[in-house]
């Protein structure tokens, strides 16, 4: 039956219409059923019948019953036009957003309470889309966007480019992260020009250069040039990257949350600024789910 819908030969209506006389067996009945005047009903029954070349109805002037054919007929009919409900049905949702899959590629930070906050959120709206994720340095963000391979980026302090689009998740404090048995986890508070004499966790600016530059620019606005050791210490904390007592690194508040035994954060005294997560899109994507998320993302923060 399926090649015969593909060739053209059988029309869906003509399937509904069947289905309906098969259910009645009455054409007076099933024309009032669908709506429609009993002669044009009987017409598109005996279309189908030539389609076919076989006869599905035995009619008399008192009864109308199914053949052996329309027997057989009647259950690949109702299968069909059931996958085509589906079909439609799975059209339907797509389009608004309902169905299907997204790909987000997401910055480290996003991980300990953006990224979960945003897919609890969105798995309660939307259950039957796919959400996939990507952790990802900032500079493969927009390559990744423009390739297709990921619909979205969850981004702190995205890089900038022409065609990609982007609007603001939340904003957070600096914190500095450091030994938790060191001197600014002690203190409880800490001024970021008094540890000038340090040295920044930092990871190289070309993994990330937006974000690289803004970290630095803190301290600059605390009055001096960070002394930077490259190395991607949010990855790496199981590493003892922090049993130095000289280093420390900075972040965003969130990460607290995910810091492990051994390693603390704690604020700045003096403002420092905040850093800005963006959810980051292609200007051209059209895809329903990512104006979901959009949507989403607002109602969250």
């Amino acid at each position: 039956m399926q090649a015969l819908l593909l060739a053209g030969v059988l029309e869906l209506r003509h399937l509904r219409y069947f289905v309906v006389v098969a259910e009645e067996l009455n054409f007076s009945r099933a024309a009032t059923r669908l709506h429609m005047a009993q002669p044009p009903l009987s017409v598109a029954i005996r279309q189908l019948e030539q389609e076919l070349g076989t006869d599905l109805f035995v009619r008399t002037s008192r009864e109308v019953n199914l053949t052996e054919a329309g027997n057989a007929f009647l259950d690949g009919a109702r299968r069909t036009l059931a996958e085509a409900d589906r079909a439609v049905d799975a059209a339907t949702r797509a389009a608004a957003g309902e169905l299907g899959q997204l790909r987000l590629g997401f910055s480290w930070s996003a991980r300990f309470e953006t990224l979960p906050a945003l897919g609890r959120a969105f798995r309660a709206r939307h259950p039957e889309v796919e959400l996939l994720s990507q952790e990802m340095w900032n500079a493969q963000m927009i390559p990744a966007l423009r390739a297709g391979t990921i619909d979205a980026a969850v981004s702190l302090c995205p890089e900038v480019e022409a065609g990609i689009e982007s609007e603001p998740v939340r904003s957070e404090p600096v914190v500095v992260v450091s030994a938790a048995s060191e001197r600014p986890a002690a203190a409880g508070t800490v001024a970021l020009s008094s540890l000038a004499d340090r040295t920044f966790l930092l990871f190289p600016r070309e993994l990330a250069p937006r974000l690289h530059d803004v970290l630095v620019g803190v301290c600059r606005r605390a009055g001096f040039e960070p002394e930077i050791r490259s190395e991607s210490f949010h990855t790496r904390w199981d590493l003892d990257l922090f049993s130095e007592s000289s280093v420390v690194a900075l972040a965003p508040s969130s990460v607290v949350a995910g810091l492990g035994d051994g390693v603390a954060a704690v604020s700045l005294s003096e403002p420092s600024g905040e850093l800005e997560t963006r959810l980051v899109w292609r200007a051209d994507n059209p895809s329903p789910a990512l104006e979901a998320l959009r949507s989403i993302a607002r109602s969250v923060y």
